[in-house]
């Protein structure tokens, strides 16, 4: 089983290399963060610029980048279901949650290319215009590069966690529509419903959507020189995010055993 779905992923992989929209993610990403220093400006002067890379990163992630990888995923299985191509890759010998599963492989994938492209991004701006010297305060040294360095990529794993969910979800709603259109705008759009009425109604803590900005608060705190810790709003983020990604996947591969795809 698991030959197929890695069979599965690189046929997915090769698809999305020769489909134009995999590549606006990460230029739109990269041209974000590049545009960003109008708004939070770097510059060389002794004193480490890590208040950009906190303010670039979630604004490229959490805002464009979100929608993009939202649009990718739930494009993944309705455009195969409309144009009826989801017959011909079942003909193969894969069974349909094995065909799920190396779609689940690609949203990651796309999620940590963007991420990674982000961070990169951002990363050698600062190191190329601003400094990469530490925070300091009073000229004591609070926390030095490699602290902040290593903060920073802990928020890159813990920010897998939502976005895994946000893959999750975008499947789900592409395996239950029947057209790119119809999966991309309910996507997007139950997602901004979602999002304006979540603490009006006191569903937040359980919507992994607002864990989003979690894995940046103790990176944006210590631009700050304020020390802060990953607890508690790591159990929440892992809780909310790896429950909801369970329940679409499973949801999702449910759905597509029992669908009939012949009309």
């Amino acid at each position: 089983m698991i030959q197929r779905i890695l069979t599965a992923y690189y046929a997915e992989c090769l698809k999305a290399i020769r489909w134009k929209f995999s590549y606006l993610g990460p230029v739109l990403v990269v041209a974000m963060v590049l545009f960003a220093p109008l708004v939070q400006p770097i510059q060389r002067d002794g004193s480490g610029d890590y208040g950009f890379i906190a303010f670039a990163t979630p604004m490229a992630l959490n805002l464009l980048g979100l929608i993009l990888l939202l649009s990718f995923c739930a494009c993944l299985v309705s455009s195969e279901t409309a144009s009826g191509t989801i017959r011909l890759v079942l003909v193969r010998p894969i069974l349909r949650h094995e065909y799920l599963a190396a779609k689940f492989l690609l949203g990651l994938s796309y999620a940590l290319l963007l991420t990674v492209m982000t961070a990169v991004t951002s990363w050698v701006l600062v190191a190329l215009f601003g400094d990469l010297s530490g925070v300091e305060y009073g000229g004591e040294v609070l926390y030095t590069g490699t602290q902040m360095a290593t903060t920073y990529f802990f928020g890159i794993l813990l920010t897998l966690a939502p976005q895994a969910a946000a893959v999750a979800y975008a499947i789900f709603i592409s395996v239950v529509t029947r057209s790119t259109g119809a999966s991309v705008g309910a996507s997007i759009g139950i997602w901004v419903v979602l999002d304006a009425v979540k603490y009006p109604l006191h569903i937040a803590p359980i919507l992994f959507s607002t864990y989003f900005e979690t894995p940046w608060q103790v990176f944006t705190n210590r631009c700050s020189g304020i020390e802060a810790t990953w607890t508690p709003g790591i159990y929440g983020c892992l809780g909310a995010s790896l429950g909801s990604f369970a329940v679409f996947t499973i949801l999702s591969a449910i759905i597509l055993r029992r669908r009939n795809l012949q009309g």
